[in-house]
């Protein structure tokens, strides 16, 4: 009997996310010949191989947001986080690493965040909550610090209101023009067609986020998308203090 290779991976790495990204990233192989495809069958008596992961994260999504906190010269330290868009839990992950006190982990999804981080007294597990009809009162501490990685809408739809109801100190955005721009704008790879549209996307969001908070800035993810995409992590602050680097102020780094 065949199963799909992700599914058979999912137990092993306690997460169908990690397996389908590894997968894509040609480190699995199946009877010794890299696998690209997620949906790939296999056998019981297949042999399947896992090159060494070096990444620290339960997911992808912590070097993302590892890059704006080192960028930035970001201290989480005491702070309480909202992650939204939680998921398998990278930037939640990546929070705690760079001293969060609690972490509210918040997805639209249930059944994602990593069993690591689920037995972490610190995460505040929030699954099926959606996030453009967030309240004060869904959290038990002001929150200081948000992070956000969402998918298959714009980031503005739920920026608006986060930026309105919560208005936390500083916040750390994950820009996926593919997301922004549409469907229409991609290829059937689903890679954008006009990669300088999207630096215009992210000079609008940043514009948006501009109208609430003094310093906006972002930089390209070091990580790329899934399917190859560039995304971009924007950083917004009103207060000076939350990055060290005094030269970091005048800094316009794209």
């Amino acid at each position: 009997m065949s199963i799909r290779l992700d599914q058979k991976l999912t137990s092993q790495l306690n997460s169908r996310t990690k397996a389908q990204d590894l997968i894509k990233e040609g480190k699995i192989k199946v009877n010794s010949k890299v696998i690209r495809k997620p949906s790939y069958k296999v056998l019981e008596t297949d042999i399947i191989e896992i090159a060494q992961d070096d990444n620290r994260y339960v997911s992808r999504a912590g070097g993302k947001l590892l890059a704006a906190l080192d960028q930035w010269k970001i201290d989480l330290k005491d702070q309480v986080v909202l992650d939204i868009g939680a998921s398998t839990g990278g930037f939640t992950q990546c929070s705690l690493d760079h001293g969060a006190s609690k972490v509210y982990a918040l997805d639209v999804g249930h059944l994602q965040l990593h069993p690591l981080l689920k037995e972490d007294d610190r995460v505040i597990e929030m699954e099926g909550m959606n996030a453009r009809f967030i309240e004060p009162d869904w959290f038990r501490d002001p929150i200081d610090f948000v992070c956000m990685d969402v998918s298959f809408i714009s980031c503005m739809t739920i920026l608006e209101p986060v930026m309105e109801k919560i208005f936390p100190k500083h916040m750390a955005v994950l820009v996926k023009p593919q997301f922004e721009l549409g469907p229409q704008a991609l290829n059937k790879s689903g890679v954008l067609k006009q990669p300088a549209k999207a630096l215009e996307t992210v000079d609008r969001i940043k514009r948006e986020i501009r109208k609430k908070y003094e310093f906006v800035r972002y930089i390209p993810s070091p990580v790329l998308g899934r399917n190859g995409n560039q995304e971009y992590i924007l950083y917004a602050s009103n207060n000076p203090a939350l990055y060290s680097d005094p030269q970091v102020k005048h800094q316009e780094l794209i």
